[in-house]
């Protein structure tokens, strides 16, 4: 009776494997150069949106030259990893249109959406479906489907990055505090201990601390731990509004500042406000500490 049993569940799955054999076979086999889903390119996208079932879970927009995260935070996007989405997008190709209902590919209700608008007021979708229990050239695939009725099969490689893991939003925040570039820096304002230094770029290029000349070296030493300063992480959700550390500085640049201050977070770390907002990102003591001590070898 257990022998029988076993036979009738080892049918069932072949079946199941033979139904998706079968609908994997009525394809056309795409030519190799014909076989890209989009044919727009990284430039020509200015809005980004990731879903999952029917959830937003990340969405950049371009401004300028520069990408946002508009959701679910407010904040300058690293542009590496934003170019690393697109690159999985505009490189996207397929190795089989397939045909049949959308429900037999789990394109009915897809998992992911994957949602960009292009600079010519274009839209265009991505929509990721079930795994493929058939392997292509011994390589998994997922079912995908554009805004047309077409379905592929693409390789599970491929779609990796929009698979978003645990701390994703941290992922794709700007890691660097300060965006004004080192050699635009033409002020610096510190406080420490309730004292106020000035530190001021000269016509020459020459450096000033409250009037005194300071050395070209520990200026330089300064600028470098200022534009370096990197967040470590992120407490999504924790919004600070008041510094409480005395250590803070003010960076000038050509056409904006960008005020600096900290507040408490644990033993290790300290949450960063920029221009007194801080969105519970932080930066480690210890990085904080270094520029510190910079700054005070600088004063001495």
């Amino acid at each position: 009776m257990r022998v029988f049993k076993t036979t009738i569940v080892l049918l069932a799955i072949f079946a199941v494997l033979f139904g998706y054999y079968f609908y994997e076979s009525k394809t056309n086999k795409p030519v190799k150069e014909d076989n890209k889903i989009f044919t727009f390119k990284n430039n020509d996208v200015n809005s980004l949106k990731i879903e999952k079932e029917g959830k937003t879970l990340i969405d950049f927009k371009k401004e300028g030259d520069t990408w946002i995260i508009k959701e679910p935070i407010d904040y300058k996007a690293d542009s590496i990893y934003v170019d690393e989405l697109l690159d999985s997008l505009t490189s996207l190709t397929f190795d089989r249109i397939l045909e049949g209902d959308l429900s037999t590919y789990g394109l009915d209700k897809p998992s992911y959406a994957i949602k960009v608008s292009l600079k010519n007021g274009k839209s265009y979708s991505l929509f990721i479906g079930n795994k493929s229990p058939v392997k292509e050239n011994y390589q998994e695939g997922y079912y995908v489907k554009t805004d047309g009725d077409k379905i592929y099969r693409v390789n599970a490689s491929s779609l990796e990055n929009f698979f978003l893991t645990d701390d994703y939003v941290y992922k794709y925040m700007e890691k660097f505090v300060v965006s004004i570039p080192k050699n635009e820096i033409t002020k610096l304002v510190f406080y420490q201990d309730g004292k106020e230094y000035q530190i001021q770029k000269g016509e020459k290029d020459n450096w000033q601390i409250d009037g005194k000349a300071i050395k070209a070296d520990d200026v330089d030493n300064l600028l470098d731990g200022i534009v370096l300063l990197q967040i470590s992480g992120l407490d999504e959700g924790k919004n600070i509004s008041q510094a409480d550390q005395p250590f803070a500085f003010d960076v000038y640049g050509k056409d904006k500042v960008e005020k600096i201050s900290f507040a408490k977070r644990d033993t290790e770390n300290k949450y960063v406000l920029i221009n007194g907002i801080g969105i519970g990102q932080y930066v480690t003591l210890k990085d904080i500490k270094n520029l510190q001590d910079t700054f005070d070898k600088l004063i001495k």
